[in-house]
């Protein structure tokens, strides 16, 4: 227990130092997130027998953060940077690279003999969807206006649904939600985490979004971005679980003592930050 409080505690620090710093070092993090994370996936998946196109997927995912950062980046940020990035990540040279890499990984299984199996090219690009294009809108977020304020939305719908989730549960939780792939998930515990999750949102808006000297956001926007984040954060939790059990292991890795590895760490974020970025890019900016 010990080991695993303080793990956290150095765990939760530097993503605290990475969201403080500029944008810039949240979308390096990002990248070398989504590389562990595919490496996580990759051997997860080995045990049924599954082989993951390592190589296709780390270079799809610094693509997919490339794109993401150099099309979000404010241009007087880093002019010279924001120019080169939006053209060499321009639409058509993206709908290039997909359709090189369709055809490559068709290739794979057409001329593999049988070394490369339908399943393999399914859960590789999978693995791409579910890893760095989720996590990618975290990089799309903190380049928003007012997106400093914003990422820490983020923050807040991952680890504050699971700290109101766990302590309802285990206060009060009795009814089970998907005992087939969580058998201690419960209800009870399901909507407090949304509820809490709602509940400081709402409070980050009055204390932090509409403080002093800055225009205001009417806060049912924190409220029903809260209550959203509460509920799909559980479901990046359970879409985690859901993979651990059908692949037979505990946790994705052992990177962090006493957590899992890094999948095990940022499941609920991948959940979140899309929701986050489309929410505030629909209502708020």
């Amino acid at each position: 227990m010990l080991t695993r409080i303080i793990s956290g505690i150095i765990a939760s620090a530097v993503l605290i130092v990475v969201l403080l710093l500029p944008s810039y070092v949240l979308a390096i993090a990002a990248i070398a997130a989504s590389i562990i994370g595919l490496f996580e996936f990759s051997n997860a998946m080995k045990k049924k027998n599954i082989n993951i196109d390592l190589p296709v997927s780390i270079i799809s995912a610094v693509i997919i953060m490339g794109k993401a950062y150099g099309f979000t980046i404010p241009v007087d940020f880093f002019p010279e940077l924001s120019e080169f990035l939006t053209k060499i990540f321009a639409a058509n040279n993206l709908n290039a690279f997909f359709y090189i890499l369709i055809l490559y990984l068709f290739c794979r299984i057409i001329f593999g003999r049988e070394k490369c199996h339908i399943e393999d090219i399914a859960y590789t690009l999978l693995g791409i969807v579910y890893i760095p294009f989720l996590l990618s809108f975290a990089i799309m977020t903190r380049n928003l206006e007012r997106g400093f304020e914003f990422i820490w939305l983020v923050l807040i719908g991952a680890i504050m649904t699971d700290v109101f989730a766990y302590f309802v549960g285990v206060t009060i939780g009795k009814n089970k939600i998907i005992p087939h792939i969580s058998p201690k998930k419960t209800i009870e515990g399901s909507v407090g985490g949304a509820i809490g999750c709602m509940l400081i949102m709402v409070l980050y808006g009055i204390v932090i979004m509409n403080r002093a000297g800055v225009v205001p956001i009417s806060l049912y926007h924190f409220a029903v971005m809260g209550f959203l984040c509460g509920v799909v954060a559980q479901f990046g939790d359970w879409a985690a679980s859901a993979l651990k059990r059908y692949t037979g292991i505990k946790d994705f890795g052992n990177l962090i003592p006493g957590h899992g590895g890094i999948m095990d760490r940022v499941d609920s974020i991948l959940f979140v930050s899309p929701l986050v970025y489309i929410y505030v890019s629909l209502f708020l900016c």
